[in-house]
This record gives C-alpha cells, structure tokens and sequence, in this order.
C-alpha cells in the first residue's frame, strides 16, 4: 500500500508529461487480461492432452465445468492457436511499453530543457556544474524506465489474477489458499521493499553529486596537469566514490533479495496449495494436471510483480528528483517583458540596488546614465560588484531596489525576444559549442546569413585566420578545440556579438587574450561602434580604456566615479593610483598593461 501510494504520487507530478500514453496503458491492460486466459486454456488443454496421449482416447477438457470432447488433431490445432494468440499478446504488451517509454524519454527531456532554457539566470546560476546533465541522463533514464515497470505490474498483476480466476473455477480450495499467502508475503516483503526505497533515495542524490564531481574532474584536466593530481585532489574524488557504493551495494543487494524471497516462498505455497487439491480433490487427474500448471504459471506472474514492484521503490526516488529540477525551473521563469522596441536611446540606473542575499547587498545606489554611441569602460578592484552590474545591464538579474530604464521605461518592461536583438554580450572567458566556425558565429540565429558572419569575422579581425583553418569556415572548432588560440577563440566570439549589428554590446576584457597588434584591431572595430552602439567595457587593464569616452570607477558596490579617463586621473583616488603605477611600471619596463582589479 505504501508503494502504491507513492507511486500514485510520483505518478501526480509526472503523469501530466505523459497524456500520451494513457490509451496505451488501456490496451495494455486489455490484451493481459485476454493472454492471462488464453495462457490459462492453454495449459488446461496441454494437461488433458497429455492424459488423452497417455490413455489414447479423445480429449476431454473441462472449460468452465463444461467437460467439451475433443479428437486429437482438433486439440493439437486448438492448442497452436491459443499459443500462437497467447505469443502475439505477449508480444504486443511487450511493445507497448517500449514505446510509451521511449516516448516518455523524449518528452521528459524536451520538458526540463525547455524549462532550463525558459527559466530565470538566477536559478540557473545558482545550479552546480554538472547538475543539470546528471537530471537530463540519469533521472530522465530512470523515470522512462519506471514506466516499463509500471506496465510490467500491470501486465503481470492482470495475468496473475487471470489465471487465478481460471484456478478458482478448477480449484476454488487451492486458489483461495494462493490468493490469501500471496497477499500475506507482499505485506511481509513491505518493510524490505520500504528500506530499498530509502537506500535508493540516498543514491539518487549521490549520484547527483559524483556527476557534478565527475564535471569538475573534466572542467579542470588542465589545471590537474599543470599542478598536478595531489593525494588531496584524490582524495576527494575517492569520498565521492564511497559515498556512492554504499547505498549502491545496498539497492543491488534489495533488488536482488526481495524477489528471490518471494520465488522461495512462492514455491512453499505451491506445495501447500497442491496439498490442499490432494486432500479436496479436483474432479479428475487431467483438472489436477491443469491447476498444477496453472498456479506454477501465476506464482512465477506474481514473483514478476514483486520484482517489477521493487525495481518501481527503487527508481520512485529519480522520479521525484525530476520533478523537482522541472518544478524548480518552470517555477522561476524569464520576465517575457510586454512592451515592443526597436531602437535604444539611452540606458539609465537610478539608485540601484542588489543582494544575492537578504539583508546583503552587493550594489547600491547605483546611479547613471549612458546616451546611444558612447564607450564607456568598467574598472574596479575585484569583488567591487562589477559582474553584477554588467547582470542588471544584460538583464540577466533584476534590481532589488531602485529603477533599470531604457528610453525612459524600464527595462524589465521590454519584450524579451526585441531585447536579445538589441544587446549582445562578449565574456570573459569565451565559449564555443562543437560545430563549425560559420555556426559558432551565427550561433543558431537563423536571421544572420552567410555574408553577416563574414562581415562579422572581418570586423573582430579574425577572418584571415578562420581562411587559413583547414576547411575556412566550415573547419569543426568545440570547447577544447586546438585549431583555434585562446585570442582567436575571442575573436570568433567578439565576432559572435557583432554578428547582428547591436545597439547594447558588454565585453568583459575582450582583449585580455590577444597580442599587441589583434588588440589594436579590436579596438579600432569597437572604435567604430560609436555613433552606432552603446558600448561597456569591463576593463582590467588601462590600454583597453583608450577608446571609451568614459569611464566607471565602481567601488565597494556603488558608482565611485564616472568621467573621462583625463579627468578621473585627478579627481578619483583609485583611478589615480592605478595611473600611477602603471606609469611607473612602464618607466621600469615592467608590465605594459597592469591589471585594474
């Protein structure tokens, strides 16, 4: 009963992905109850054919009370076809499933990443590397799983009940004695049933765990081998490790056991069962022959509910942890804005504020305002807030106080699909997908032809070298891609955010991995920009600030400064400084470019 309650309510929360396959499970139903019977004429037929070879007479079955005579070519025939019936059943309850779980595979996937896709950057964000990919595999594949299951118990439970029907009707005596021990052994089973259900629980959140450490372990290869793999290092993939094969052992060791109890026990009650037909008696030996067959054929359906049972406690837990993931998406979705736009004037924060946390905020009173063709730079010292700054900007977060407007409305108002048109956005630490160069540029935007990427790569500077790759545009470039330098992955990427003309663009040191000369180039192409685009700048180096008409000094989260370059050399202290010991550095032949923060 606990089982089926929980079922019920895994069922609830991912029952809604899978209206598709309700008509399924009907037929499902339908064709096990009728193989259930078919399986259970057929066996009483084979016993009274083996008495009718035995004493060389005709057939005499008893179906339903009824004693029918049969010759022997008739039997024989009737007997091919009711297991020729019975395999096509069996075969069709054996598809249905594999394709209502298939189905559901792919329903369940298009589910979570769209709901991934749809949700808001802060619950993405907040999300462990690796997370989302253990979710999309491991959960998805055991909740389709749990849908074979689930029909398993149903096919096997109505066949179960099929042909204990047919034994009550031979043998009410020895059915009555199944029904009653079989009912017992599933409620005595329960308790072991209810701790696999627990032990799965933990490894489903372990498993979680070792993927996201198992995505570290891929996302660090170089720093492994540059510092190499220390005892300490080791040592915490390893706990992952244990951590895992405790309640692994512990799953496969309840798997195992519950049903092979079940199949002993079972057996017991078979020779139990056959006693009480001894003692009763039933009718004649060929009735006796057919119930021996019958119940044998229903404790082995039963033994295949309570496995088919066990493996559904085993697998509840990465139902629920779908769930999750997708309620914890869906719940916390983008802003779609309402209102149309098609131009940016100017963008303007007015007492801004925002806190990762309640009671802690990272920016406040932040206030500004930037006309359309201006360059502005964003210098700081680290953990100033201006990562956070450029998110309220890219609208990847909302202001927890003040107000974020663009030509004079706020910002959240504008129409989500209008706004990604408009702004774009170079990181610093760039990322290009497994594809060709063309389609990293274009990155599935379907509105930027061939001549726009080109126009684009020329534009960041990085066209004669995509020509000198080994199929040009067409050459395969991914995350770890060694056809492509650090400054030329950049660059495809910068060209990425050129590629569909922007009125907003943010880089974050967009020439932090480039030489002397590529960044001279970049900077007379974001040069260019002006008049055209608003352009911010994170800066961590002076050499980058040449182009911007002003800069933002951003200071223990607030605006510490905004001005030339010229007049922020006297007027803000930490400009000041930072001017200064990049003169002296320079003087000395040190560092051309020291680091801002």
């Amino acid at each position: 009963m606990t089982t089926l309650k929980a079922s019920v309510a895994a069922w609830r929360r991912v029952g809604p992905f899978f209206t598709r396959s309700r008509g399924k499970i009907v037929l499902i139903a339908v064709a096990s109850v009728a193989a259930g019977l078919f399986e259970a004429a057929l066996l009483t037929l084979i016993a009274a054919l083996a008495l009718a070879l035995a004493e060389s007479r005709d057939v005499q079955v008893d179906l339903l009370g009824l004693q029918v005579a049969l010759n022997l070519p008739l039997a024989l025939g009737l007997g091919i076809l009711l297991a020729l019936l019975r395999g096509a059943l069996q075969l069709w309850v054996a598809y249905l499933p594999a394709v209502m779980s298939g189905q559901a595979m792919v329903d369940l996937r298009t589910r979570l990443f769209d709901a991934f896709v749809g949700a808001a950057w802060p619950s993405k964000s907040a999300e462990r590397d690796g997370g989302f990919q253990s979710v999309m595999l491991n959960q998805v594949r055991a909740t389709s799983e749990t849908i074979i299951l689930i029909a398993g118990v149903i096919s096997s439970g109505l066949m179960f009940l099929s042909l204990l029907a047919s034994a009550v009707v031979m043998s009410p005596p020895a059915a009555a004695v199944i029904t009653v021990v079989s009912l017992a052994l599933f409620a005595v089973l329960r308790p072991l049933s209810r701790s696999l259900r627990r032990a799965s629980t933990v490894l489903s959140s372990e498993n979680i765990e070792y993927a996201k450490t198992t995505q570290e372990v891929a996302a660090l290869a170089e720093e492994t081998e540059v510092f190499g793999a220390t005892p300490a290092y080791r040592e915490r993939f390893y706990a992952q490790l244990r951590a895992v094969q405790q309640p692994f052992q512990r799953v496969r060791y309840l798997s195992g056991a519950v049903p092979a109890l079940y199949q002993s026990v079972a057996l017991l009650v078979l020779v139990i069962a056959l006693g009480v037909v001894a003692l009763l008696g039933a009718g004649n030996i060929a009735t006796l022959g057919a119930v021996v067959l019958i119940l044998i054929r229903a404790v082995t359906y039963g033994q295949r509910v309570q496995g088919a049972i066990t493996s559904v406690d085993e697998k509840l837990p990465f139902v629920h942890h779908l769930a999750d993931a997708i309620e914890r998406y869906e719940s916390r979705p983008q802003s779609p804005g309402h209102e149309a736009a098609d131009h940016i004037g100017d963008l303007t924060m007015s007492g801004v504020g925002f806190g990762y946390d309640r009671g802690s905020e990272v920016l406040h009173d932040v206030s500004f305002s930037v006309k359309m063709g201006e360059i502005v730079g964003i210098v700081g010292p680290s953990g100033a807030g201006k990562s956070t700054l450029v998110q309220l900007l890219l609208r990847l977060r909302e202001p927890t106080s003040g107000t974020y407007s663009v030509n004079g409305k706020p910002a959240a108002d504008i129409d989500r699909a209008d706004w990604r048109r408009m702004v774009t956005y170079v990181p610093q630490s760039p990322q290009l997908f497994y594809g060709s160069v063309r389609e990293n540029i274009r990155f599935f935007r379907d509105d930027i032809d061939d001549a726009a990427v080109e126009d684009a790569a020329r534009r960041a500077h990085i066209h004669e070298d995509i020509l000198r790759l080994p199929d040009g545009y067409d050459t395969i470039v991914g995350a770890r891609a060694s056809l492509v330098s650090g400054g030329q992955r950049q660059r495809i990427c910068l060209a990425r955010a050129l590629a569909a003309r922007p009125a907003i663009m943010i880089l974050d040191e967009p020439t932090s991995a480039l030489d002397v000369k590529s960044e001279e180039s970049v900077q007379a192409t974001l040069h260019d920009l002006a008049g055209d685009a608003v352009v911010f700048l994170v800066a961590h180096r002076l050499s980058t600030l040449a182009i911007c008409d002003r800069v933002m000094v951003v200071a223990d989260g607030t605006i510490a400064g905004f001005d030339s370059a010229e007049n922020l050399r006297h007027d803000n202290h930490y400009f000041k400084e930072v001017s200064e010991i990049s003169g002296r550095a320079a003087s000395q032949g040190g560092p051309r470019r020291p680091a801002l923060g």
